[in-house]
């Protein structure tokens, strides 16, 4: 295996250093990469095997406990992670990382270092997949098309998400359970779900200054179109589990969707008492050369939050390892941008 930086050591860099940084792969014939989930098999919970989990092309059964799972769909490596799992396979995204391990999940990663599923959300290479030589593939959260899954399950037992559900628009709670019951540890994930709704509820309770507050959540299109996103949907739900409200004006636009497009023209639309923008820095530029922009009254009394890339994308995959990362982080943007205003 070529030298690498520790994870850990990358944990206490910036942003900036990280994205300049280059970290070598591990050969897949390395002698340890057999072990990297040989805790699985060890763990499972009594009874846990034989399951058959139903899924949107039919269903799939586990006889035994895995020892080496791949991970195909976007931020179930997380959830593999929070269960004490290290995958031999993880997908990457565009976004903060190269290498499909986001900082939130850098203290939950055990071994070697998972080989990286490149286009993941596209139309990945099936031989990248074959090569991880898994005995299980979870690709719960991803767009798998049935010629995919044929293939993919021709290399193990293929687990995705239920018939009922969307692509990509899928409950956290169901995709740790599901995941949890594939990988035999079904208690352990249902711990994890409570655990993390209750850490919810602390930091509601803990901040009830936030209630009755009205929030947006905001990205960026490459056409200036902005796209507010709705109470429920992924990226703004711990806002609405914080206690904030969406602005007067965009609570009835959503008609049902999980975002609003909002044009130049109908900025103020955002007006809230807080924005936080996904990605912030991308546009900046752009947005502080555009008055209906500037002018509007969340901007200029210090309300717009800007999200840096790593947070950015942990909010657009609530998992158990991505929502306590995201919930610290904006309880503490938001406290710290209230207190700028009152000084």
């Amino acid at each position: 295996m070529a030298p690498t930086l520790s994870r850990r050591t990358m944990l206490t860099m910036s942003f900036a250093t990280i994205a300049g940084l280059a970290v070598a792969g591990c050969s897949s014939n390395d002698s340890s990469q057999g072990d990297r989930t040989a805790g699985a098999a060890d763990h499972a919970e009594p009874g846990a095997y034989p399951v058959t989990i139903d899924h949107k092309f039919g269903s799939t059964t586990i006889t035994q406990a895995p020892r080496r799972i791949a991970a195909v769909g976007i931020g179930d490596a997380d959830v593999l992670l929070a269960l004490g799992l290290t995958p031999v396979l993880v997908p990457v995204w565009t976004g903060s990382t190269d290498d499909g391990i986001g900082v939130w999940a850098e203290p939950s990663l055990h071994g070697d270092d998972p080989a990286a599923l490149a286009n993941a959300t596209t139309e990945f290479d099936i031989e990248t997949i074959v090569a991880s030589a898994p005995d299980l593939i979870i690709a719960v959260n991803n767009a798998i098309d049935e010629d995919t899954y044929r293939k993919l399950s021709a290399v193990a037992p293929t687990v995705l998400h239920a018939a009922d559900q969307t692509d990509w628009v899928l409950p956290w709670e169901e995709v740790t359970t599901r995941i949890g019951a594939a990988v035999g540890l079904p208690a352990q994930a249902e711990r994890e779900v409570q655990d993390v709704q209750d850490r919810i509820t602390k930091a509601r309770n803990d901040n009830p200054q936030f209630r009755g507050k009205t929030a947006v959540l905001v990205a960026a299109r490459n056409d200036g179109t902005l796209r507010a996103f709705a109470p429920d949907a992924a990226r703004a739900q711990l806002l609405t589990q914080l206690g904030f409200e969406p602005p007067q004006a965009l609570k009835d636009r959503f008609g049902g969707k999980l975002n609003f497009e909002v044009s130049a023209e109908n900025y103020s639309l955002l007006d809230a008492d807080l924005m936080l923008f996904d990605n912030y820095e991308k546009v900046r530029a752009t947005l502080e050369g555009t008055p209906a922009f500037t002018n509007l009254d969340v901007v200029r009394t210090g309300g717009l939050i800007g999200l840096d890339p790593i947070v950015s994308d942990a909010v657009s995959m609530p998992n158990p390892l991505t929502i306590p990362f995201v919930l610290d982080e904006f309880v503490a943007l938001i406290n710290a941008a209230e207190r700028a205003r009152q000084s």
